[in-house]
């Protein structure tokens, strides 16, 4: 499975307990956070239809930006 580093920003207080959690697990912090994000992806699916829903309106603003330009 390919890496992707990102940049992660959370308060002290968040910090400092997923240090606290890392040292009791013996695990790494950046375990712990793709963990919670793969559990929180899982309970929060996006479906197929709202996918769509978001490209279509992606490619409709796309759409008018590009024949705008091309007006301009």
């Amino acid at each position: 499975m390919a890496v992707k580093q990102i940049a992660v920003r959370v308060d002290e207080a968040t910090a400092a307990q997923l240090k606290l959690r890392a040292t009791i697990e013996h695990r790494s912090v950046n375990d712990i956070i793709g963990e919670a994000i793969r559990e929180y992806s899982k309970s929060h699916p996006v479906s197929r239809e709202h996918m769509l829903e978001m490209v279509r309106a992606i490619a409709k603003e796309d759409a008018s930006l590009l024949k705008a330009l091309a007006e301009a």
